[in-house]
C-alpha cells in the first residue's frame, strides 16, 4: 500500500516554518471494542491526500498569531517553553488560528475531522496505539501522567507513529472539526495529554470538550487541504 511509503515533508516558506507531512489517501478500520463510544469498528475511506501538522501548533507558532492579530492572550511564556505545545485554546481559538494561517498563506488550514485524525494517528495501523499494544512501550512515543511531570514537553522528543507524526499520542489533547454527537454541544478532542493515564492516549479513545473551554490539556494540529 501506498501509505506506507515514507512521507513527503512540506513547509511553509515563512517566518512560520511549519513543518507538515503529506499523508496518503486510502482505508482503515476506525473505533475499537473498549468503549462505547468507539463502537462499532466500521471502515472508513479517505479518498484524498492531505498535509498534517509534524508536530502539535506551539507556543512560538500560536503567539505569533496572538500578536499579529492583536488577540487577547496576556500570557507570558518563557523562551524555553516556545518549542511546547500550545495549551489552554478552546476550539474557537484553534479556528481562528487556522483561519488566520489560510488567509496569510492562500492555503486552505483547518482542524483535521475525526476520522482524519485516527487515519493519521493509526498510520496504518490496528492496534491500541500506533507502536503496538503494550502500554510498557508508551513512555518512548507519549508524554502522559506516568512521565510528565504533570506539564508539557517541548514537541517532538519522543519517537514518531509510522507515517513521520509526532505526539500523537499524549502531550495535549487534540481539537477535532467534527462535534462529540448528535447533541451538537462538545466538539470531538483526540490523543490523550500529558495529565492523562495511559488509556487515554489510545489510537481509538474520544473525549470531549465545550467548544469555549480553555482546559490546560487542550492544543490542537493543523491539516491542509490539498487542490484537487
Amino acid at each position: 500500500m501506498s501509505n506506507f511509503i515514507k512521507p513527503k515533508m512540506v513547509r511553509i516558506l515563512n517566518s512560520l516554518s511549519i513543518d507538515m507531512v503529506r499523508i496518503d489517501k486510502g482505508s482503515f478500520m476506525m473505533g475499537s471494542n473498549e468503549y462505547e463510544d468507539e463502537k462499532p469498528i466500521h471502515k472508513v475511506t479517505i479518498d484524498y491526500e492531505f498535509d498534517m501538522g509534524k508536530y502539535p501548533v506551539t507556543v512560538a507558532e500560536y503567539m505569533h498569531f496572538v500578536k499579529e492579530t492583536k488577540r487577547e492572550d496576556d500570557r507570558k511564556w518563557k523562551e524555553k517553553e516556545y518549542n511546547h505545545p500550545i495549551t489552554s485554546v478552546s476550539w474557537h481559538d484553534a479556528k481562528a488560528y487556522c483561519d488566520w494561517l489560510s488567509e496569510k498563506t492562500g492555503d486552505e488550514y483547518r482542524l483535521p475531522t475525526e476520522a482524519e485524525w485516527e487515519y493519521a494517528c493509526r498510520a496504518g495501523t490496528t492496534t491500541k496505539w500506533s507502536f503496538g499494544d503494550d502500554e510498557e512501550e508508551l513512555e518512548k512515543y507519549a508524554w502522559y501522567r506516568e512521565n510528565s511531570n504533570r506539564t508539557t514537553h517541548p514537541v517532538g522528543e519522543k519517537k514518531p507513529n509510522p507515517w513521520g507524526l509526532y505526539d500523537m499520542h499524549g502531550n495535549v489533547w487534540e481539537w477535532c472539526e467534527d462535534w462529540y454527537d448528535e447533541d451538537k454541544d462538545t466538539k470531538v478532542l483526540r490523543g490523550g495529554s500529558w495529565f492523562n493515564v495511559a488509556v487515554f492516549s489510545r489510537s481509538a479513545f474520544r473525549f470531549r470538550g465545550i467548544p469555549v473551554s480553555r482546559y490546560g490539556g487542550n492544543g490542537f494540529r493543523l491539516l491542509r487541504t490539498l487542490p484537487s
